[in-house]
């Protein structure tokens, strides 16, 4: 099983990309099908990461909405031709809330981790 610590930095690093490509605003992502693609996939990437998370990661915290992330990813993944902008827009919004609830947890993960001792696999 891939460390939970691993999983986390690598939700993070799409949360960060999520950030990257919609940081000109609203009406830029609107305007810019391939903005809109790399957030859609970005957010099916984050949502297939949270699957794999062990339970007690998602157990132990209750402030990030887990299932509904996993959720979101498989209604990118397979209503296509549902998909509004608007939605994906909105947790646009949510993002700073959940990058900094992941920033979080990975500085308690790291704290607990004995010093050199690499990142159980």
């Amino acid at each position: 099983m891939k460390n939970a610590l691993i999983y986390l930095q690598d939700l993070l690093h799409y949360l960060r990309l999520v950030e990257q490509f919609t940081n000109e605003g609203r009406e830029a992502f609107l305007k810019d099908v391939r903005t809109q693609l790399a957030v859609i996939r970005a957010y099916e990437v984050i949502g297939e990461i949270v699957k794999r998370l062990p339970a007690e990661i998602r157990d132990q915290e209750t402030k990030i909405e887990w299932r509904k992330l996993a959720g979101f990813r498989d209604f990118l993944a397979h209503n296509y031709e549902e998909i509004v902008l608007d939605y994906i827009w909105r947790a646009v919004e949510d993002l700073p809330d959940l990058k900094s609830v992941i920033e979080e947890l990975i500085g308690t993960l790291q704290k607990n981790q004995p010093p050199g001792q690499p990142p159980e696999e």
